[in-house]
């Protein structure tokens, strides 16, 4: 490389860094804004609620119209429909007042809309004050240190953890009310809904989603490793997209049992027939055992029933035993009755998604990576393996991106303008004390 080629470099990267300054101080400008934005629409709705509680009606529609009001005024200002402008209304008095550790983190710019709109989601089944106020005090913590999307699990979870009731006596209620419904649409069309338990639909939408994947590959004629399957006849002409696949499939299960359109599947439902859907749940050892009722966890998406966990493990042809560290929840350990593939069950328990910053793309979607090449000596072990998914795994070899393990699987990347971030392993969503200390440390870590 020349001088002047080098010196080009580090005038782009200097430029770079402060634009990435920049862009922050901005992000910090506009959430602060946002706050304020909502503070103001906190109080005109209560204003509304101050006229409703002096009406002397007990009509609900005329109760409706102090409020409904507002929401037209601000509707006409900011050019929106009256019910998004409800909505905010609405959004912006529960997170000042029910919320005031989040709204207080809002006003100083430290966490985004993004980030409310998802403590505001978690939280939506909360009823109690107690509750909210201990939700909130915990979930800040957490929402300053993580992106939105990753801070969807830990809210659910530390909003579970809230609960007054637990999520046993909370599931068996709403299970009681699975259904399938039926609503005719336009076009000859309709709406096939179901109710189900979260394990069973994510289940039943993973192995869809296999199924639709492993049919456009044969018959584009390929297999998952890039061989050819069929030589002699020409690649069927199938122009379904991936979401039109699914819904066929899903039509033929229930309506045959078997896939149809389904080269591979022979008498013994081979084939698409054999695949089966991949759903990562963590049971807590004391909720095996029947000691504690504390949740299971569906791949940081959602919560399970202990009941149903434990009955998924007493059928599972194997699990996990996964051992984590007692303050701040990282996977240290795993282990198996019948050891097979161990070290990939460690990885896969540890990461649960894609490794970059942000990313949530679940494990089984993603490649093990060598965060030192192993064509450079990098070794095969537990610290320097970690999921990427194709997007990130590309970026971190084509680009000048780069990453080191620090230990206990935490990943330091390094920007090309020379900026740190570090993407620590989720540890377990039902282990909400955990990462607490996990996000206040975090968040020293940064200030200092």
């Amino acid at each position: 490389m020349s001088e002047n080629e080098a010196e080009q470099q580090e005038a782009e990267a200097h430029e770079l860094s402060e634009s990435v300054a920049t862009l922050i101080s901005f992000d910090e400008q506009i959430a602060q804004m946002q706050a304020a934005r909502a503070e103001v629409l906190a109080n005109m709705g209560r204003i509304a609620l101050a006229q409703i509680r002096r009406m002397t009606s007990r009509d609900s529609r005329d109760r409706e119209i102090p409020m409904r009001a507002v929401a037209a005024e601000v509707a006409a200002a900011l050019r929106l429909s009256d019910r998004t402008a409800q909505a905010r209304i609405d959004d912006a008095i529960e997170v000042t007042g029910a919320y005031p550790e989040t709204f207080a983190s809002w006003s100083a710019g430290h966490v985004s809309e993004r980030h409310v709109q998802e403590v505001l989601r978690a939280g939506e089944n909360l009823t109690d004050a107690a509750a909210k106020a201990q939700y909130d005090h915990e979930v800040v913590a957490v929402a300053e240190v993580e992106t939105p999307g990753r801070l969807r699990g830990f809210a659910a979870a530390l909003a579970e953890k809230a609960q007054p009731r637990t999520l046993q006596e909370r599931f068996d209620d709403a299970n009681a009310t699975r259904t399938v419904r039926l609503f005719d649409l336009a076009d000859g069309m309709s709406s096939l809904n179901a109710v189900l338990p979260s394990v069973q639909a994510h289940g039943i939408f993973n192995r869809l989603t296999q199924q639709a994947r492993a049919l456009k590959d044969f018959q584009a004629g390929r297999s998952d490793y890039g061989t050819k399957l069929h030589t002699e006849d020409e690649p069927v002409d199938d122009r379904r997209t991936t979401d039109q696949i699914r819904a066929d499939l899903f039509s033929d299960m229930l309506l045959t049992s078997v896939p149809s359109l389904d080269p591979l599947a022979g008498d013994d439902c081979g084939g698409l027939g054999a695949i089966k859907a991949i759903v990562q749940v963590t049971v807590p050892a004391t909720t095996l055992a029947g000691t504690s009722s504390t949740p299971a966890d569906l791949s940081g998406l959602s919560l399970v029933d202990p009941e149903s966990a434990r009955r998924l493990a007493g059928t599972a042809p194997g699990w996990d035993r996964v051992f984590t560290h007692p303050v701040t929840g990282t996977v240290v350990s795993v282990d198996r009755y019948r050891p097979n593939d161990q070290l990939k069950r460690q990885l896969r328990a540890r990461d649960q998604h894609c490794r970059f910053v942000g990313c949530r793309m679940p494990t089984h979607r993603c490649d093990i990576d060598h965060t030192v090449d192993a064509a450079l000596g990098g070794p095969t072990h537990q610290h320097n393996l970690a999921h990427l998914c194709r997007r990130h795994h590309s970026l971190k070899h084509a680009s000048r991106w780069s990453v080191k393990q620090r230990g206990d699987g935490v990943l330091e990347w390094t920007s090309p303008t020379g900026r740190s971030y570090t993407d620590k392993p989720p540890g377990v969503a039902f282990e909400p004390d955990s990462l607490l200390a996990r996000g206040e440390s975090s968040r020293q870590s940064s200030a200092g």
